[in-house]
């Protein structure tokens, strides 16, 4: 396969992760590789208050992990320049310090020295008052510190890492709305049920739930609401129908039912 093609099926694996979270390991793996990394994560930290989270990783130590956002996140001095970087534009450790300075530091010293890490790729995702989000890949002494072919990759995935890391938090948002009206919808005492122009039910309150379970005048056959009475039921159904035209179509049959 060649890099145009590993390329599309990285992008189309990324976008997949913005869809269900826990291929984001897998995805970021991949996308570490193919930048020059054999770690990856994506991150937020907060150059003043000094704490972080990292909401999906591949390859990185749990042990350091976890110690860069006790300790040394606050010893980094990567953070306050990677909190005022250009979004999507790559950055290491060369763009914001001499590398030889840096190699004296506590942190490298004690946090990436012991790892053998020498260096990492970063590209700002998003930024709040208070913390940025980051997508950055790692390099151990094996790989070397950040060349021209390493940004030159970077760019061409972050934008898409970017992008599906903005639809996942959309996603997560809308379902959290849906949450919540579903949980107002179970606090009615009276049975609803929502249903779509063929009946099948999209949603019931546990009201509506007791009702259907009981199956008296209401039941459900193969996901749709029915009525018990085929006479009644006629109706009910093409009430449903007329309802994707709205309340003119149905006039007063909702009413007579």
């Amino acid at each position: 396969m060649d890099q145009s093609e590993k390329l599309s099926e990285l992008i189309g694996e990324i976008y997949d992760a913005s869809l269900d979270a826990s291929l984001w390991s897998d995805a970021l793996g991949k996308a570490g590789r193919f930048v020059g990394g054999p770690a990856a994560a994506i991150y937020s930290k907060s150059p003043t208050a000094g704490i972080g989270h990292v909401y999906h990783q591949s390859g990185t130590d749990p042990y350091y992990r976890q110690l860069y956002f006790d300790k040394y996140v606050k010893l980094d001095p990567t953070t306050t320049a990677h909190y005022f970087a250009d979004v999507e534009q790559p950055i290491a450790v060369a763009d914001i310090m001499p590398y030889g300075e840096f190699l004296e530091t506590r942190f490298y010293k004690e946090w990436a020295q012991p790892q053998g890490m020498v260096d990492s790729g970063s590209a700002l995702l998003d930024k709040s008052v208070t913390s940025a989000a980051l997508f950055s890949v790692f390099r151990y002494e094996s790989d070397g510190v950040v060349d021209d072919e390493m940004r030159r990759r970077m760019r061409l995935i972050v934008p898409h890492i970017r992008r599906a890391v903005l639809i996942g938090r959309l996603i997560d948002l809308k379902s959290a709305e849906a949450a919540s009206f579903a949980d107002t919808l179970d606090g009615l005492s009276a049975g609803m049920v929502l249903v779509d122009a063929a009946g099948r039910i999209v949603h019931a309150n546990l009201a509506g739930h007791v009702m259907l379970d009981a199956g008296d005048v209401l039941a459900v056959n193969s996901g749709r609401l029915v009525a018990r009475d085929p006479a009644i039921d006629r109706t009910l159904q093409q009430l449903f129908a007329s309802a994707g035209d709205g309340d003119a179509a149905i006039g007063t049959q909702g009413i007579a039912l």
